[in-house]
């Protein structure tokens, strides 16, 4: 924000990763579409303690337009499904799971929130480790 501006698009929620703890890295695809990847540790559920890569793609109007659903390193699947390959290479997963109740907080911390309430959801790890 040099110029008083709010800031719009990809940039807005790099900087919201950034206020909330997380260390964004800019990535393209091999189509050369823009997205954000950050480490992130599951915090609750049966897998907490687990550590993955996040991507997500920033719509150009974001906050008014929330990411879509996450790309998630190392595939781990997702037990209600909806699970596709990524563009981001064969090691990720993109999760069909449109951020919800969006209206209510349209920012960073609200699509983190959504993010929680996911990795929530995953069955335990089948082999044991985090």
């Amino acid at each position: 924000m040099t110029d008083g501006q709010p800031l719009w698009g990809p940039a807005a929620l790099h900087a919201g990763l950034l206020a909330a703890g997380y260390t964004p890295q800019h990535t393209t695809t091999s189509d050369s579409v823009p997205y954000i990847v950050f480490d992130y540790t599951v915090e609750t559920g049966p897998r907490a303690g687990t550590a993955l890569r996040i991507g997500l793609q920033a719509p150009a109007d974001f906050p008014v337009t929330p990411p879509g659903g996450p790309q998630v390193s190392p595939r781990i699947g997702h037990p209600k499904g909806a699970v596709h390959p990524s563009p981001l290479g064969s090691e990720w997963e993109y999760w069909s799971r449109p951020a919800t109740n969006w209206a209510a907080d349209r920012s960073a911390r609200g699509y983190l929130r959504h993010l929680r309430t996911l990795l929530a959801q995953l069955e335990p790890d089948p082999g044991g480790t985090a």
